[in-house]
């Protein structure tokens, strides 16, 4: 009875073990979204990438979006330019203790239509590893969603182009 609980007990740990090795070897990423657009709009954007990262296996989000954004205004005047330079987006992500960011500029045209580009930068190397560009009519939020979800599907997996 005594070598089947110690049996027992031996699995649970090397169980234990090897789900939080797993765990640590996952990438955090951090997503920024720019873009002339409202903050609900940016929010559901953000929550839309960040869904689809979820479920990854290689990738795993990281909640940090506020102080990225954040510190980012900080460094830079978003009133003078719609974008942010790569290297401050790296700066940034290091100092928040990410892996990679996922950028996403989004751009609404003149003729109603959702432009959105995204690249996936390695903080370490500041390597921009993929790009996607992705477009369509903007009819209502639905449209940013699922604009956001083939972004992030396309990004992360290998197989994707």
């Amino acid at each position: 009875m005594k070598s089947k609980i110690l049996i027992l007990t031996l699995l649970f740990f090397s169980c234990t073990v090897l789900a939080e090795e797993a765990s640590a070897q996952l990438k955090k990423v951090a997503v920024y979204i720019e873009g002339e657009i409202g903050s609900t709009d940016k929010s559901i954007i953000s929550s839309a990438v960040l869904g689809r990262m979820s479920g990854n296996k290689e990738y795993a989000p990281f909640e940090r979006n506020e102080s990225f954004v954040g510190a980012l205004t900080k460094e830079h005047d978003f009133q003078l330019s719609g974008e942010v330079a790569d290297e401050e987006i790296r700066n940034v992500g290091n100092r928040l203790g990410v892996d990679y960011v996922v950028a996403v500029s989004v751009i609404i045209s003149r003729d109603n239509k959702c432009h959105m580009s995204a690249k996936l930068i390695n903080i370490e190397t500041g390597a921009i590893l993929k790009t996607v560009n992705v477009s369509r009519q903007n009819e209502d939020s639905s449209v940013l969603t699922t604009l956001a979800n083939n972004i992030a599907y396309r990004l992360l997996n290998k197989q994707s182009k």
